[in-house]
């Protein structure tokens, strides 16, 4: 198991997991949005994993766009790289710049 779900983790908001395609934009680096692998996400942020190509650390603003499951709908979000881990891909914690309305998170997780 990920280290991201350990319950001593400092995440103040319940993480779930997800059945959506994200995207992620490394602000002033990248060239385009790059297809990622969500691990889970809270109302405050999102861990994904991106390939060990990536040249990812933390501090780095990000974009997100996250596609709404059951529809064509994107939503774009930004945030900031607060954590990364390296393995067989690099695990990357993102904090949200502003947290997600509840009814917006409720549309994305699995239930």
């Amino acid at each position: 198991m990920d280290v991201f779900f350990y319950k001593d983790d400092r995440r103040a908001k319940d993480r779930f997991q997800a059945n959506t395609m994200v995207q992620y934009f490394i602000k002033r680096r990248s060239l385009r949005y790059m297809d990622c692998e969500l691990v889970d996400i809270s109302r405050s942020g999102i861990a994904i994993r991106v390939p060990l190509s990536e040249d990812i650390t933390t501090g780095m603003d990000v974009s997100l766009e996250i596609t709404v499951p059951g529809s064509i709908a994107q939503m774009t979000v930004s945030g900031r790289v607060h954590r990364v881990l390296r393995g067989e891909k690099i695990l990357a914690g993102i904090k949200f710049d502003s947290a997600l309305e509840q009814e917006v998170l409720d549309r994305l997780i699995v239930r």
